[in-house]
C-alpha cells in the first residue's frame, strides 16, 4: 500500500471517530482536563462498558491517550487546542477539525 493511502485511511478513520454523539461529549469533557473511565460515565451518564469502547475507538484514532495511574487508566486529549468556545483537533497530517463546545 502507498504511503499516500495509508495517510487516506489514517486520516479517514480519525474523523470517522468524530463522527459519534458520545465520542463529542467524551472529547468535550477532556477538554477539561484529565479523566478516568468512570470519572468519564458518571459525568456523561453513559455505561462505564460504553465509555470504554469509546475510549478504544478515540485512542485508536489518535485523539485520545492513556496513562496507567495504579489501577486506574487516566484519559487526555491529543493534538487539540482550545481557544474561546471552540475545540481544534489536528491529526498529524495536519488535517484538522474545529467543534464548537457547549
Amino acid at each position: 500500500m502507498k504511503t499516500k493511502d495509508k495517510t487516506l485511511i489514517s486520516q479517514a478513520e480519525w474523523i470517522g471517530a468524530l463522527g459519534e454523539p458520545t465520542r463529542l461529549s467524551i472529547l468535550s469533557l477532556l477538554t477539561r482536563g484529565e479523566h478516568t473511565v468512570s470519572n468519564i460515565a458518571t459525568a456523561l451518564k453513559v455505561e462505564i462498558v460504553n465509555v470504554s469502547h469509546h475510549l478504544k475507538l478515540l485512542k485508536q484514532a489518535g485523539l485520545v491517550s492513556s496513562v496507567k495511574d495504579g489501577r486506574m487508566m487516566i484519559y487526555s486529549l491529543v493534538g487539540a487546542k482550545v481557544t474561546g468556545g471552540t475545540l481544534e483537533l489536528t491529526h498529524p497530517s495536519r488535517v484538522w477539525v474545529t467543534l464548537p463546545l457547549s
